[in-house]
């Protein structure tokens, strides 16, 4: 078959395309292409609000208004013109790394360090303001997370621990979304945008770790590593029997279309925060630093991780050894998986993960924030900062000679 040239196609095949978007940085790099592309490709609707609740959330009695707000996470890749020797091969150039982009109010977004919830400018220390310019890069979705935040300040609520948007998808109107949501410590909650009724799933459990979307429907893990998968009726129908697993925190991770249960050990010595989702007064944490300390202190400190896999033709659970050069990367508000050799700095068969596992306490900057690698062949956990390559990893300026200076550092738009 000849080749033809993307430019002489019929427009109705560029706008099949443009309808299938699903991004809003994806929409946008697509109409900046060129005019008849912003043509036959609306906008999306920054009028339309952010999916809004209204439920009594803690210290509340009464309803308190809450919106969704959404981060996702991205592979960048530089773009081929600006290697300073395109004709060089070079295998680090041809590598992406991790940035973190959140939607905190409909067309606004702002840069997040990828493991902790600190905003770009909070890294920065002097760099001057900046912003990208990202039609100048090859941004890939790796995944999306998302968090439930107060309409008036947009500060996070107390004692929520996940939240998981259904569907997850800019392509579903906004009326149709609902939420599932891991709170007070393990109980799951599920309700409709503008409801003001937050409804329990199950109340027969109420440790439930982690919830992600697998196969297009929401799966949920509890304590004892049992998971299970919610139905539209909101049935939770049991997918695995129980793992059994003795450690402290059960992370879903999909990984080449696969699901796997990451069972965190913590460590038996450090004794949880009295309270720590609705009990504590956060606001002195930032006005006495060493409260701040001794609460770090006392959060539990991840010792160990094993990795199981279901096998789904004998209904058992089997431990994954070696993850190969794939790597895990567990944050505050989602899991996903990487190829190690594809991005700068990781290394294949390690677990990168923060030590704050709670959604509602990282979002306030409480709790040990920094990143950790665990090596699954030696068994070994290294800080980050002191890990060969981190800089490269998760580095919110990868170059400044990349980046467009300008007023604001918190807000980036094409």
């Amino acid at each position: 078959m000849d080749e033809r040239a993307w430019s002489i196609l019929p427009d109705e095949i560029w706008a099949s395309i443009g309808r299938y978007l699903e991004n809003r940085i994806d929409v946008l790099r697509f109409r900046s292409v060129c005019k008849s592309w912003r043509t036959l490709t609306p906008p999306l609707d920054d009028s339309t609000p952010l999916p809004r609740f209204s439920f009594p959330f803690p210290p509340y009695t009464s309803s308190v208004p809450a919106f969704v707000s959404e981060t996702t996470v991205y592979r960048i890749d530089r773009p081929q013109h600006q290697h300073p020797n395109p004709s060089t091969s070079s295998p680090s150039f041809a590598k992406g790394w991790l940035i973190k982009v959140e939607e905190y109010e409909r067309g606004k977004l702002r840069l997040l360090d990828s493991l902790s919830c600190r905003r770009v400018k909070d890294l920065t220390n002097g760099f001057p303001d900046t912003a990208f310019d990202f039609s100048e890069f090859r941004l890939t979705k790796l995944t999306t997370a998302y968090a439930l935040k107060y309409l008036r300040g947009s500060s996070s609520i107390a004692g929520i621990n996940k939240v998981l948007l259904s569907p997850n998808s800019n392509l579903v109107r906004v009326e149709n979304c609902s939420i599932f949501v891991i709170y007070d410590n393990g109980k799951l909650g599920f309700a409709k945008n503008g409801e003001n009724d937050l409804t329990l799933v199950d109340d027969r459990v109420s440790d439930y770790n982690d919830i992600i979307m697998f196969r297009g429907q929401p799966y949920v893990v509890d304590q004892w590593g049992t998971v299970s998968w919610i139905d539209s009726s909101l049935k939770v129908v049991q997918f695995s029997p129980p793992m059994f697993g003795f450690g402290g925190r059960k992370h879903l991770v999909v990984s080449c279309g696969e699901l796997y249960v990451v069972d965190r050990y913590l460590d038996e010595n450090h004794k949880p925060y009295p309270d720590e989702n609705t009990g504590v007064h956060f606001h002195m944490f930032h006005r006495h630093p060493l409260r701040r300390g001794r609460f770090d202190y006392l959060h539990p400190k991840s010792v160990d991780f094993k990795v199981f896999k279901l096998d789904e033709d004998w209904g058992r659970w089997v431990e994954v050894k070696c993850l190969g050069d794939m790597a895990f990367v567990l944050t505050y508000d989602c899991s996903f998986s990487v190829s190690a050799p594809e991005f700068e700095g990781f290394r294949g068969n390690c677990i990168y993960f923060t030590e704050q596992f709670n959604l509602d306490l990282a979002l306030r900057g409480l709790g040990r924030l920094g990143g950790c690698v665990f090596s699954l062949e030696d068994r070994t956990i290294e800080d980050l900062p002191c890990t060969p390559g981190y800089s490269q990893m998760f580095s919110p300026l990868p170059d400044p000679n990349l980046v467009s200076h300008r007023a604001n550092v918190s807000t980036y738009k094409i």
